[in-house]
């Protein structure tokens, strides 16, 4: 009975203690549903150029799903740096349809700036 409490204790102290992974505030994004599975585990690390790209085009279609997101400075910031190197990191096959889409409802042309 006493190792029960314990446990309890300790976890319900942990569960008070924990940080959130990701500020409730902060746009998370995602991948695209067209990247195969397979190609979603060789991302590379968080903090590289080729990861900040992804986070790019992923936070870009995640801001296009939100009400008048084509004058959101974050979204236009987004775009535009997916547009700066999706093409030098070899991801515009699993962003550009979407990304291409949300651009055409703002009036804009998405083309990568090519390799």
């Amino acid at each position: 009975m006493r190792f029960s409490i314990a446990c309890t204790a300790a976890f319900v102290a942990s569960l008070a203690s924990a940080n959130p992974l990701v500020n409730r505030n902060q746009i998370s994004w995602e991948f695209p549903e067209s990247m195969p599975i397979a190609k979603r585990q060789d991302v590379p690390a968080p903090g590289t150029p080729a990861y900040i790209c992804h986070e790019n085009c992923g936070t870009s279609i995640t801001l296009s799903r939100e009400a008048n997101y084509c004058t959101n400075y974050l979204w236009i910031a987004r775009y535009d740096a997916c547009l700066q190197c999706a093409n030098t990191h070899n991801i515009w096959q699993y962003y550009g349809n979407s990304i291409t889409a949300a651009a055409a409802v703002c009036g804009f042309t998405a083309v990568p700036v090519k390799k």
